[in-house]
């Protein structure tokens, strides 16, 4: 896990007036969904930056946003900001935090640790100096430095001399939602795929098109959202272990988020050309409880169509560039401009990535709007689309 993904923005004092200050990491490019998504779970004082959110909540709204999330890679709890010229005081600062709030008996500890413009720059000696801090407050020798998948991961960054100590609240990323245990190349993520959803407006009672829709992300993700079921049910986050977290308060937000689940009938349709890769969609919509409000059919692209009697509705598509496609994708671009150019798709709006401007040229379609994220470690573009 590469420390800049996760801790990326240091600003923060561990306590505000209205709670615990956090910082919510994103895919770039998604901050503004994510907010928005915050603003809805009852939190304050949020505020975009580069990579993420900052925000204030109570415990509750970290148990709630961990469990219902759906743009949001992992949340970050800052515990102690302060200046660090060295090792000494450095490990004597570490001790300030109430470390027995969040490290239980037995749990493992893993340090992660950025160095930026600081008179502390190795970085494996801060992680050591901050965990010996951590030893030194819980009066633990045994506690080791390593990257066990279910150690607590606490993360350091010194920037100017400035330091920031966060711990990881979620544990496995929250992206991970545990349904997809098929995937293709170069997958999209379940939180781009949410979020490219909630850019898009989507409501449950509209029908969506997902063409070449490989894993089943799409689909997947918007069953989750049109029945009303918390995106990370299957998770075992990491703030569950806290010593801090009462049962009954778990109990309780775990109580509000089933009772907001919904038996809706969805007009869902995902399709693929490759039957193995639908059977992969099927197996994983499967897994997430979804598959029986999903309707899977084996179809290329070029012969989609609305369902019959339908006024509108949404189609959300990452076709195959790069790596994934033989030959050049502007073809299969300029392909899908020319179906959604059909009458047939009137009133229809359509979110579709694009890896370049030869592939945004070829749709031949004038963008309603833009955004850019980080996908497969490469900027590309959504483009809201919408037939007229």
């Amino acid at each position: 896990m590469e420390i800049n993904e996760i801790e990326h923005h240091a600003q923060a004092e561990h306590t505000a007036a209205d709670g615990l200050a956090c910082f919510a990491v994103v895919v770039p490019g998604l901050e503004k969904i994510a907010a928005a998504e915050l603003n809805t779970l009852a939190v304050h004082a949020v505020q975009v930056v580069e990579g993420g959110v900052n925000f204030t909540g109570s415990m509750d709204a970290l148990c709630r946003i961990n469990l219902r999330a759906r743009s949001i890679t992992r949340v970050l709890v800052r515990l102690a900001g302060f200046k660090a010229l060295s090792f000494p005081e450095l490990f004597n600062k570490a001790q300030k935090p109430a470390w027995e709030r969040y490290i239980s008996a037995g749990r493992a500890v893993t340090v992660k640790a950025s160095c930026h413009s600081s008179k502390l720059m190795h970085s494996g000696r801060v992680e050591q100096a901050v965990l010996d801090g951590i030893a030194e407050k819980l009066n633990k020798a045994d506690i080791s430095l390593g990257d066990s998948g279910d150690a607590q991961l606490i993360t350091v960054r010194l920037e100017h001399d400035q330091c920031v100590i966060s711990i990881d609240s979620s544990g496995e990323r929250l992206d991970r939602r545990g349904y997809r245990l098929l995937t293709g190349l170069a997958p999209i993520r379940e939180t781009v795929a949410a979020a490219m959803l909630q850019w898009m407006d989507w409501k449950p009672e509209e029908p969506l098109l997902v063409p070449m829709c490989g894993s089943g992300t799409f689909a997947i993700e918007a069953a989750l959202i049109g029945q009303g079921r918390a995106a990370n049910l299957a998770h075992d986050f990491a703030l569950l272990h806290w010593p801090a977290l009462h049962q009954k308060r778990w109990k309780r937000v775990q109580d509000k988020a089933a009772g907001m689940q919904r038996d809706l009938s969805l007009n869902i349709l995902a399709s693929d050309s490759d039957e193995a890769v639908l059977g992969q969609a099927v197996s994983n919509a499967a897994q997430a409880g979804v598959a029986d409000v999903i309707r899977f059919d084996r179809q290329d692209v070029r012969a989609l169509q609305p369902p019959k009697g339908s006024q509108g509705g949404v189609i959300v598509c990452n076709p195959p560039y790069g790596d994934r496609i033989r030959g050049d994708a502007t073809v299969l671009y300029r392909d899908i401009g020319k179906l959604l150019k059909q009458d047939a798709f009137k009133g229809w709006r359509m979110a579709i990535i694009v890896p370049d401007p030869e592939c945004e040229k070829a749709l031949g379609l004038a963008a309603k709007r833009r955004m850019k994220i980080k996908h497969g470690g490469k900027w590309v573009r959504v483009l809201h689309l919408r037939r007229v």
